[in-house]
């Protein structure tokens, strides 16, 4: 049985532009139904199947049972997987193709289970790496999983449904606004897209008469916030703590996990996870490490040949199969990322299972020199910590033609000629000589993706 959330999905859009006196009314009748009848029967199913892990000593098997159900139910319902046979072990799951957007875009019917069709929730994903997706999700299903699986997530950092959350988000709110409040979630929502120095007084003030117990946001999203705030308080700490700071959606840059530390004082938790729903890895406090929970999906490291990774140091591309959709499973997808296995069999927080040391980011995370040379932007942007990044609020490279790079800059006050004079040298000297040209843009925004996503990257060369 499904729940009243996914009854209510194709309406999200109508809602939305409802004003928001009637939006916050209709929120309250919603925050008084259970879980049981907001989620359906699944969110209690998949709680139930956490515990049941948590409990267990045979993890492992558990997990390759759930494994081998979704992929033999693709293989009899799937079009494109009826070609293979039955598998009977994860060893054997090697035996099938890795997929990735650009296959299933193709043709997507061979992905999709005919008799199941109407049980699909149309979702999609423009993505970090630039490529557009559309997939079908399961109604009753993902979206109750995800409910549950957070609520799960959350609480160990002592969150509770109904505590006071402070969104920000880079998408903008309706009629244009700096904030709004919304009762479902009991969030305070702030736009990034007019943060400036007139108007944080009146957003800052808010903040302190809602009181808020988390932050909920995308990294860059938080990090024109925290400069502007910075700014705004001279440097000096905010007015309010928080007891956790969750970061999601895209990859958090070590220098910017510091600064949020540093200025907030405050746990920060941040995952890997992607619209699809095919895996989930919450990144460890105590060792750095991205541990995979078993319950959620399966994952694996694939190298340049297609061979699966199994030894620890060696950098591969991330394949994710999933285990709870019945009308679009995707099965040893691509998901375009990049990361590497952990030494630790066992982690100091005690966690048993499958781990990344780091995520190296998306296969197009690089620009790419006159000699054809690539380099990362954590090399080239987020490892060289220089004094004009201080006062840069957003920043996107976006590179047509190898060895030139256009770097759109949006400064803050105090950014003058002197320093793109300064910056422009210091990044072509980082890389070899008279391999790049840097091209610096001052602009007043940079646009989002429709989900409010700021990419730092547009690479529109093909390696």
């Amino acid at each position: 049985m499904g729940g009243v959330e996914d009854i209510l999905y194709p309406f999200l859009k109508i809602y939305n532009s409802l004003p928001l006196s009637v939006r916050n009314i209709i929120g309250k009748v919603y925050r008084l139904l259970p879980n049981s009848l907001r989620y359906g029967r699944f969110y209690s199913a998949y709680y139930k199947r956490i515990n049941i892990f948590q409990n267990s000593n045979n993890g492992v098997s558990l997990s390759q049972n759930l494994l081998q159900n979704q992929v033999n139910y693709a293989i009899e319902n799937i079009p494109f997987y009826k070609q293979f046979e039955y598998i009977k072990s994860i060893e054997e799951l090697k035996k099938i193709p890795v997929v990735d957007k650009e296959t299933i875009t193709r043709n997507p019917a061979l992905f999709i289970n005919s008799e199941l069709k109407s049980r699909g929730l149309k979702s999609n994903t423009g993505g970090s790496s630039g490529t557009p997706f559309s997939f079908l999700i399961e109604k009753g299903i993902t979206r109750s999983k995800e409910a549950a699986h957070f609520d799960w997530y959350w609480n160990q950092y002592g969150f509770n449904s109904g505590d006071k959350v402070l969104m920000i988000r880079g998408k903008s709110l309706q009629n244009n606004g700096n904030y709004e409040y919304q009762v479902i979630g009991n969030k305070l929502v702030v736009s990034c897209y007019n943060l400036n120095q007139s108007s944080l007084k009146e957003i800052y003030t808010e903040i302190l008469k809602f009181k808020p117990k988390f932050i909920h946001a995308y990294p860059s999203s938080l990090l024109i916030f925290t400069k502007e705030l910075q700014v705004y308080l001279k440097n000096n700490s905010p007015d309010f703590r928080v007891d956790a700071i969750f970061l999601g959606s895209e990859y958090l840059f070590e220098h910017d996990e510091k600064l949020f530390n540093s200025f907030y004082k405050s746990n920060i938790i941040t995952w890997y996870g992607h619209s699809e729903c095919l895996i989930h890895g919450g990144k460890c406090n105590l060792s750095g490490d991205y541990h995979f929970y078993p319950f959620y999906g399966f994952f694996e490291l694939i190298d340049k040949n297609g061979l699966v990774i199994n030894e620890p140091n060696v950098e591969g591309r991330i394949v994710a199969t999933g285990f709870d959709n019945n009308v679009m499973p995707l099965i040893r997808y691509d998901t375009g990322d990049l990361g590497v296995y952990s030494e630790k069999n066992v982690c100091e927080c005690g966690f048993k299972g499958k781990s990344l040391s780091k995520i190296v980011g998306r296969g197009k995370d690089f620009i790419v020199l006159d000699d054809y040379t690539k380099v990362t932007l954590t090399a080239f942007i987020f490892g060289q910590h220089h004094v004009e990044f201080e006062k840069i609020k957003e920043i996107q490279i976006i590179q047509n033609v190898k060895g030139i790079i256009d770097l759109h800059l949006v400064p803050l006050n105090d950014f003058k000629d002197d320093d793109i004079i300064n910056l422009k040298s210091r990044l072509e000297n980082s890389v070899k000589k008279n391999m790049l040209c840097v091209n610096i843009r001052l602009v007043e925004l940079i646009e989002k993706t429709h989900r409010g996503k700021h990419k730092i990257l547009i690479q529109n060369i093909s390696f």
